[in-house]
């Protein structure tokens, strides 16, 4: 008996030493709800409306080019980073100021070194489901040249505006990933934990954020990453080893952006 309770004594010792991540699971409900994180994305979509009609009157006003390459690019890129920025504004003043809890629990946590190490795999099963729904695409809709063009908002000019690269890129590889993360699964996937189980939370934030892109032929797409960061995120309690994979897929477009832009 003594024995037994010797090596239950070791063991408990042994497991202390070296606890697994908490899942998100596993932690008391947030106490903000979804709605919370739909008056966000309201907030920030009255924000680009108002944006475009600004920039639709100053080129009226001045008679400028509406056609202007340059010029669009610019005001584009600057729009998106003022609206990721207001993004996070509004999180500090509705999340965390309003309920008084501060950034870990919306997921700005330390993961587990295995969920850090597991990300080049979790972005590469990425790449492949991209690649077959890709080739899916094509075969439904036709030739990517027929499509419409994906992102407006970061479209690179490197010849000529090196500059907006920087910003574009910056942009794209770091402000998006944190913000969208921080929304669609730190507010979003949470406040629907709430009362739904993890599937369905899953599958509504995917949906949710595929559908804020407002690009139809990546809607589903869009959802898968959508349902494995919410995954990621369930289980290694942290918002860190999705951001790393949203940044990766980021960086990769925005890649591909420069180099074919380069080559014309």
């Amino acid at each position: 008996m003594s024995m037994f309770s010797s090596y239950g004594r070791r063991a408990i010792a042994l497991g202390a030493r070296a606890p697994l991540p908490v899942a998100a699971t596993r932690r008391p409900p947030v106490p903000w709800k979804a709605r919370d994180a739909f008056a966000i994305l309201a907030a920030g979509l009255a924000f680009l409306l108002a944006s475009l009609i600004v920039t639709l009157g100053l080129f009226e006003l001045q008679s400028a080019d509406a056609h202007d390459t340059n010029t669009k690019d610019l005001i584009s890129t600057i729009v998106q980073l003022a609206f990721f920025l207001l993004l996070l504004w509004l999180m500090w003043m509705l999340i965390v100021k309003r309920y008084r809890c501060d950034w870990r629990m919306l997921g700005l946590r330390a993961a587990g070194w295995q969920w850090v190490a597991a990300v080049p795999l979790i972005f590469a099963f990425l790449l492949f489901a991209d690649v077959v729904m890709f080739h899916g695409m094509v075969a439904i809709f036709g030739p990517a040249a027929h499509w419409p063009t994906v992102l407006t908002s970061t479209t690179i000019d490197s010849a000529q505006q090196p500059g907006l690269d920087v910003l574009s890129i910056g942009t794209g590889v770091i402000l998006t990933p944190l913000a969208e993360e921080l929304l669609f699964r730190g507010v979003l996937y949470q406040g629907l934990r709430r009362t739904m189980p993890m599937g369905a939370a899953a599958l509504v934030s995917a949906l949710v954020f595929a559908g804020m892109h407002f690009t139809l032929v990546l809607f589903i797409p869009f959802t898968v990453m959508g349902l494995v960061l919410a995954w990621l995120y369930e289980r290694s309690g942290s918002l860190f080893p999705g951001m790393l994979v949203h940044a990766c897929n980021n960086g990769i477009i925005l890649v591909i952006i420069v180099g074919s832009q380069t080559t014309h």
